[in-house]
């Protein structure tokens, strides 16, 4: 079963329809799509996707659950990939995140008084990194070539579909 989210806002009924759909179809492997998701609220990912799917005994476990991640992934959505790597046995693939896990963020502004100029700044340190690097890099990097992209084919999901269990991939 395939899921492309492409915000972390507004999960509760999508994440409500897409568990009764696993459990519904018995699904055997589920990817979640988070390359082209810019962000929005990570407790939205984190409540109403990772820990409903981390109680899925059927879908978390290794080689049944994958989360694709790349450059487009954004601010919420990279911390929820990092929940899932660390909440779950998610296999990460793609590429990997530009974006630091482990950094300051909620920004606020103000108007400097003399000038007028506005200033952006953040107000709050956020820790996710899983590891020492704090960065947020795939399992399986897999980097699709121009013709792959040009033709519509999709490694990264064709890779998440035959992996078999015991770690292989299938022809």
């Amino acid at each position: 079963m395939y899921s492309n989210v492409r915000s972390m806002r507004s999960l509760r009924k999508p994440g409500n329809e897409l568990l009764a759909f696993v459990q519904q179809k018995q699904a055997g492997k589920l990817i979640v799509d988070l390359r082209q998701n810019p962000g929005g609220n990570y407790f939205q990912g984190l409540h109403h996707l990772i820990e409903p799917i981390r109680k899925l005994a059927a879908i978390n476990r290794k080689g049944h659950l994958f989360v694709l991640i790349g450059p487009f992934t954004g601010s919420a959505a990279i911390i929820d990939s990092s929940l899932f790597h660390t909440k779950t046995e998610a296999i990460l693939v793609g590429q990997p995140i530009g974006a630091k896990p482990t950094e300051y963020s909620e920004r606020k502004q103000m108007k400097l008084p003399n000038s007028h100029l506005v200033v952006s700044y953040s107000v709050r340190f956020y820790q996710f990194a899983y590891n020492d690097e704090n960065a947020t890099r795939p399992d399986r990097e897999i980097v699709p070539a121009w013709a792959e992209t040009k033709t519509g084919h999709d490694p990264v999901i064709e890779w998440c579909l035959n992996y078999s269990a015991d770690g292989s991939t299938m022809p």
